[in-house]
């Protein structure tokens, strides 16, 4: 399977496929358990049971509050921090995106897409300082990208998935596969757009020299990940970048597992 989108979307529907039976036997041990008046024979795997959905329950209550709470946090940081001469001429110049963009006062690497409902892009000044106009817009269009795409939201329904079903060793390896490509897809846009591999190029090469450039958890960053790959899509950009999915006994393992869950609820 060489298309990478086909690849993801075809990965993606696994994971959910299985979520969906795994929370189906969840809801069969709850059942099972309401309607069980003495002790089940397998107490141990309905205690376990039990332990797997309350984990899961917390994880999610506490992603959305703490999502919540970072969002509202940095979007008044940023604002109260805002820049307006530089925003009003950034949204004057791409006022045909639709998309809001606010530039805030700050000497680190600020480059990132924030928001659910209403994404906006957002640039630190020192941007200004590191990159031309050119390479700047290669900035820019990158963020576009995830705001069209609806990164934000997607990226936060990730983050609640590898939150509450972590343990499964299926999770974390299709949810790295997906940011990785993530950024690819966003890289391959600004390139298209611009026409050449030389802005972006320049920008992933200055970028790579900051090492690890400061960041908040509120939204779908620039430099968030997969440098490596992105850097071979623009110094390759006629061969085709293979990243590992290494998905074989991640699948095995939790297809294992779930396996021996529902044989044991049926005992």
């Amino acid at each position: 399977m060489s298309n990478p989108a086909v690849k993801l979307r075809s990965m993606l529907a696994l994971l959910f496929a299985f979520l969906i039976v795994v929370v189906v036997q969840m809801g069969v041990f709850i059942v099972e358990q309401v309607g069980e008046k003495s002790l089940p024979d397998a107490f141990l795997l309905f205690a376990l049971a039990d332990v797997a959905i309350g984990y899961a329950g917390v994880r999610i209550v506490w992603r959305c509050l703490k999502q919540a709470y970072l969002s509202r946090k940095w979007l008044k940081h940023f604002r109260a921090n805002r820049h307006a001469k530089l925003s009003k001429r950034l949204n004057a110049k791409y006022r045909d995106w639709g998309t809001e963009i606010l530039v805030v006062r700050d000497d680190a690497f600020v480059a990132l897409t924030l928001g659910m409902l209403r994404p906006k892009i957002v640039l630190s000044t020192a941007l200004f300082e590191m990159f031309d106009d050119k390479e700047l817009e290669a900035v820019l269009l990158h963020e576009r990208y995830h705001c069209r795409n609806h990164d934000g939201p997607k990226m936060f329904l990730s983050a609640l998935l590898a939150d509450a079903f972590g343990y499964w060793p299926l999770i974390h390896p299709i949810l790295r596969y997906y940011r990785t490509w993530k950024e690819l897809f966003a890289d391959r846009y600004a390139i298209r757009e611009m026409g050449t591999e030389l802005y972006l190029g320049s920008v992933l090469l200055k970028l790579s020299k900051l090492g690890h450039p400061s960041r908040n958890e509120a939204g779908v960053h620039f430099a968030d990940a997969a440098m490596n790959y992105r850097m071979m899509q623009v110094l390759e950009p006629d061969r085709p970048v293979k990243v590992p999915t290494a998905l074989l006994r991640p699948l095995l393992a939790s297809c294992s597992l779930l396996l021996l869950l529902m044989l044991g609820g049926d005992s």
